[in-house]
């Protein structure tokens, strides 16, 4: 108790009224809760973003692969064993 007394005999003894303190802390606290929910809505948002990026860029573009044009069986003469014998 010592310890408690001699503390309160240093504290400064401002001009801050104490009336106010108790609506101030609650003040905080809800700030403090409104930025805490806030941050986990920006990181929803962010996931679900990315989720739908990912959906529609990767996964969607090796999914829908282009139909086979009817000049295809042109583009494999290079790939011939007989192309290698001309002489450029």
């Amino acid at each position: 108790m010592d310890n408690l007394e001699q503390w309160l005999a240093r504290a400064p003894t401002g001009d801050a009224p104490l009336d106010r303190l108790e609506a101030d802390v609650w003040d905080r606290v809800r700030a403090l809760q409104a930025e805490r929910t806030a941050a986990r809505l920006r990181l929803i948002a962010v996931v679900f973003a990315l989720g739908v990026g990912v959906a529609n860029g990767g996964l969607g573009t090796s999914l829908a692969r282009p139909p086979g044009s009817e000049m295809s069986v042109f583009s494999s003469a290079a790939l011939s064993p007989l192309a290698r014998l001309e002489v450029h």
